[in-house]
């Protein structure tokens, strides 16, 4: 019997000419005797719905989009607690953190021909006060909103040089916030005009750390929160601190490994989850679904990696 294929695709990822490679994708997938359902992301019908009404029938996932989209397929695989199903990514968005950080092939269509010889690698999920969930980072504060306020048109057009023009605007007027962290039983307060939790090496195109200091299913995340300089030469310091990718030194930066971290703000503020706006909050726990979802990937990686083994479903 055929292997049942939900392709998801976002037509508006990326450079938004996915749509061109349609035919070639669903051709490349029944070559490989898969019965494949296509189905293109809108507004109204996203990513998270499209499971909804066919996630019953599938044996196998494949996503081609941006951050934002895995996150809404992510997302619905959570709620329903669906940990089982193997999800392909072919990332087409403009900056493509996480899929960086595991080494999928970005923008490569061709991967579609060898699905089957794809290998597995299970990844941790944040959860955010029992409701949200993400992928690869939940942030606020300064730069964090660059993504999702980067025009559709203005990321088609400039690519990653888009996020950077807004960046460089964002940072002419930096806000700080009261900020209380707690984690393992450690609370700490302090002024600050970032703070991130993630699981990837980088976020919105910037490369917070080194490759091997990621392990996308430890049960941890990394957190990092920096305080407002007071001097300008602080900001230097910072700077520094992020071209080293070593934040033990300096006293702006607070750096933390941790499972679970609940985060108080004294005022409401806009949260970035996976580059989308997530709402503005002041109060946010946030938790690791340690190994939640198996992501197959069709280059091979330096780790140790078990084969994809895709079943037929049994869900109903």
């Amino acid at each position: 019997m055929s292997i049942k294929v939900l392709a998801i695709i976002n037509p508006t990822s990326g450079k938004g000419n996915i749509s061109n490679y349609i035919n070639e994708i669903k051709t490349n997938l029944i070559k490989q005797d898969m019965e494949v359902t296509l189905k293109l992301t809108k507004k109204e019908y996203n990513a998270k719905n499209i499971i909804e009404d066919y996630i019953d029938e599938i044996d196998l996932l494949l996503v081609c989009g941006g951050d934002g989209t895995l996150n809404e397929v992510v997302t619905a695989l959570m709620e329903k607690q669906i940990h089982d199903l193997t999800v392909a990514y072919i990332p087409l968005g403009t900056t493509n953190d996480l899929a960086r950080t595991l080494d999928i092939p970005i923008k490569d269509i061709s991967v579609t021909k060898r699905l089957l010889q794809s290998k597995a690698k299970v990844i941790d999920i944040g959860k955010i006060n029992n409701e949200k969930y993400f992928c690869y980072v939940a942030a606020f504060g300064v730069i964090t909103d660059v993504s999702y306020k980067t025009s559709q048109k203005a990321k088609n057009k400039y690519g990653r040089l888009a996020y950077y023009i807004n960046a460089i605007k964002e940072l002419i007027r930096i806000p700080k916030y009261k900020v209380k962290i707690s984690f393992d039983d450690e609370e700490l307060e302090g002024e600050f005009i970032y703070g991130g939790i993630t699981n990837s090496e980088s976020i919105a195109g910037f490369k917070w750390f080194n490759r091997n200091e990621i392990d996308l299913k430890d049960g941890k995340f990394e957190c990092i929160f920096l305080r407002k300089p007071k001097k300008l030469s602080g900001y230097f310091r910072l700077l520094e601190a992020f071209k080293q990718k070593d934040y033990s030194w300096n006293r702006d930066i607070v750096y933390i490994q941790t499972s679970n971290i609940k985060i108080e703000i004294n005022e409401k503020v806009a949260w970035t989850i996976d580059g989308e706006y997530a709402g503005d909050m002041d109060k946010i726990y946030i938790e690791n679904c340690n190994e939640a979802i198996e992501l197959a990937i069709c280059e091979p990686s330096k780790e140790k990696e078990r084969k994809t083994n895709v079943k037929k479903s049994h869900r109903k």
